[in-house]
């Protein structure tokens, strides 16, 4: 899921580069890929509350080694997590 993000991510503040494109096409392939992953599952409170801290712990990690990526990345990254948590039914 933090590739997908990190994808979804880069094509939002760097919407005018020529991948952007592919990364929103990317990580809703692999949102999808998540969502099945998910469904197989029964999460509890408290595993809902460590994926989103891993997650968090992840994003944050690849997005700071992507430095061609905007700087406001980080400003929606929160936001992102939490859309795509809601998604996939692990709000």
């Amino acid at each position: 899921m933090s590739r997908a993000l990190r994808h979804r991510i880069g094509s939002i503040v760097n919407k005018e580069e020529f991948y952007a494109g592919k990364y929103a096409r990317d990580a809703e392939t692999i949102l999808k890929e998540a969502e099945n992953v998910m469904l197989r599952h029964n999460w509890n409170r408290n595993d809902k509350a460590a994926i989103r801290t891993q997650l968090n712990s992840k994003l944050r990690k690849e997005l700071e080694e992507k430095d061609f990526l905007d700087p406001r990345k980080f400003d929606i990254m929160e936001a992102e997590i939490s859309k795509a948590l809601k998604e996939l039914g692990i709000d």
